[in-house]
């Protein structure tokens, strides 16, 4: 069920709080996920985690793009795209990233970390609202088995999404654990990391 914000009530559309200023972007309590064109098990288990405290350290493993070699993490190029939210239209353009950084061995993993950051002009060009970053488990046939959705950040911010962490957990299989981007429910970037012995 959707939940309308007072300001919608009163008639005030997405494009004029932003215009304002306002923070909020959007009168849904939550945006599903588009999971088109991705190769699901039969019995998908979708879990929402909110996320582990994030740290000023935490933040900065997932800054892009960071020649510093690392285990387990990567950046990959979020391209460009525009979407719409309540008549008005937002344009990503290139210069941002999606940075995945996974800490644990095998299958046991002890964190995970993901921000979107971008560089240049992408810094001050760019609006993410309605955003939402997962973690998707698949198998060694590519075919997920887990997805674990962290809150949907109904808030636009420019130039960046907000980081999230996920603690400890020992996954089933080996395969691949990937990264995943949402903005207003379409996916818009993945990076992954495969999980082997």
């Amino acid at each position: 069920m959707r939940k309308i914000t007072a300001a919608a009530m009163a008639g005030i559309s997405a494009a004029a709080l932003l215009a304002a200023g306002a923070s909020s972007a959007q009168a849904a309590e939550d945006i599903p996920s588009d999971y088109s064109g991705e190769a699901l098990a039969d019995h998908v288990a979708v879990e929402d985690i909110p996320g582990a405290a994030v740290t000023a350290e935490d933040e900065k493993l997932v800054k892009a793009p960071n020649p510093m070699l690392r285990s387990a993490a990567g950046s990959t190029a979020i391209g460009s795209f525009s979407y719409s939210i309540g008549g008005a239209t937002f344009n990503v353009p290139t210069g941002c990233f999606l940075t995945h950084s996974i800490k644990g061995s095998g299958k046991k993993i002890d964190r995970q970390i993901t921000g979107v950051d971008c560089v240049g002009p992408a810094v001050l060009a760019t609006r993410f609202c309605n955003t939402r970053l997962e973690y998707h488990y698949a198998d060694t046939a590519g075919k997920t088995y887990k997805i674990v959705r962290g809150p949907l950040n109904t808030t636009c911010k420019t130039g960046t999404v907000p980081v999230y962490k996920t603690g400890k957990r020992t996954l089933p299989k080996y395969g691949k654990a990937c990264a995943q981007l949402f903005v207003n429910g379409k996916r818009r970037a993945v990076q992954c990391h495969f999980i082997t012995k």
